[in-house]
């Protein structure tokens, strides 16, 4: 009887998850000028100090969005490290030895080199397990445990990196929607970074 009511449980949990994402409305936003791409409209710029809180790097990324309980993030990094587009196949190399670096635990749901709008990605999907500090009331230590679906191209010899992450139990939410946010990645002029600020259009 427990096991039935167990299993009903789960069963109704991923149902009003997956209602949940059929209602995330999509809207086309600039994430940085020249970058555009369907995110959800109630996501909306991250402060810098909230940036700088949440994201303790020393160089911040170009732009980063969050939904409004500040749990899910969406966002891009521009970096001004010198490759050129036929370096595509070994940055899927790179970055997935330094994010098997990153985590305590890391299993990768697809890599895979992906045309998009005309242009190359890696796509890195993956969920990360990091070990927590603190010690949990037996005395184990916790793990954090994010679902994170990562897109790399090079464009005017620079790596463009558009990222998503959540807390792994919202997962069943944001699977089915991603591929379309992420084929909707538009690029334009990286140049346009340096003189305008973010801006959406609805």
């Amino acid at each position: 009887m427990k096991k039935v009511l167990c299993w009903q449980l789960v069963f109704l949990l991923l149902f009003f998850s997956l209602a949940k994402g059929q209602h995330i409305k999509l809207k086309k936003t600039f994430l940085t000028p020249g970058i555009s791409m369907l995110i959800p409209s109630d996501f909306t710029l991250m402060p810098d100090e909230a940036l700088a809180k949440k994201y303790l790097t020393i160089k911040k990324p170009s732009a980063m969005y969050s939904d409004p309980t500040g749990e899910i993030d969406l966002g891009v990094n521009i970096t001004n490290n010198y490759w050129q587009e036929q370096d595509i196949p070994m940055l899927k190399d790179l970055y997935k030895s330094s994010l098997r670096a990153s985590y305590t635990k890391v299993q990768f749901l697809t890599e895979e080199i992906r045309t998009i709008n005309k242009r190359q990605f890696v796509v890195l999907e993956f969920v990360g397990a990091v070990e927590d500090d603190k010690e949990g009331i037996m005395g184990k230590k916790n793990a954090l445990i994010r679902y994170n679906y990562m897109m790399y191209t090079v464009v005017e010899n620079r790596i463009v990196v558009v990222n998503f992450n959540c807390p792994a139990k919202y997962q069943s939410v944001w699977q089915p929607l991603l591929p379309k946010m992420m084929q909707s990645v538009k690029i334009r002029n990286l140049k346009e970074n340096e003189v305008k600020k973010p801006t959406e259009r609805k």
